[in-house]
Order: structure tokens, then sequence, then C-alpha cells
């Protein structure tokens, strides 16, 4: 999986676009890059685009191994808004694909877009 990381002023929150096929360990470095960014602030807002992203074939040791590493760094995520944008007619598939196993504990805000547009005028609510 590969991704770019990128901060927008105007919107005050980061845009991560990402393509490939999803691995947990490109996940979760993709996650550490941002917890780790010098603009990261815990309370954050994020657009995640997975537009070009592959997530067909995701194990469920994969999604589980991804949320051990979400819930674990909780503290530093707190409760911000996540967006995740998937192509248009995905979004299905997304809520099915990690409707597998045990739900994420979170106190942050997510919600799944098929149009990026939507996902942005919603950050900035």
């Amino acid at each position: 999986m590969d991704y770019k990381i990128a901060f927008s002023e105007g919107q005050n929150s980061f845009i991560v676009k990402t393509s490939g096929k999803m691995e947990p360990d490109s996940y979760i470095k993709m996650a550490q890059d941002l917890l780790s960014h010098p603009r990261h602030k815990t309370g954050g807002n994020l657009v995640l685009d997975h537009e070009d992203l592959d997530f067909s074939c995701v194990a469920d040791g994969d999604l589980q191994k991804i949320r051990c590493f979400h819930e674990e760094n909780e503290d530093k995520i707190g409760c911000g808004k996540s967006a995740i944008v998937v192509r248009p007619g995905m979004a299905k598939h997304w809520y099915k694909l990690w409707s597998r196993g045990e739900k994420i504990r979170t106190a942050n805000n997510v919600r799944v877009f098929e149009d990026i547009n939507e996902a942005i005028n919603w950050i900035m609510l």
C-alpha cells in the first residue's frame, strides 16, 4: 500500500491519499506517520482518501491488527473527525469489511463517503 500525507491549512486537517493493496503493516505505518507528524494534534481531523485502495482481500487477522493499533493509540488519536472516502458504490463494501470481528472502540467520529467534496464539507462543519 502506498500513501501520501498532506496537511490542509484551509481545512485544518490531514488528507491522506492511499493506493494499492490494503495491508496491515503499511496501514499501521501510515497511522504511525500521522501520529508522529509535526502538525498532528490529539482530536484533529482527517480525510482518508481510499478511492484507489484495494480492500477486497483483507483477512480478519489483518483487520484485528489494525484495530489493536488504533485502540492502543486512542489517547493520541482523540475525538476528532475521520472521513473515509471510497469509490462510488463501495461504501457498503467498506462497512461490510469492518463489520467482521470486533468493532473499534473509539471516541473518534468516523463517517464513510463516496464523494471527497462531501467528506471535506463534513470535516469543515
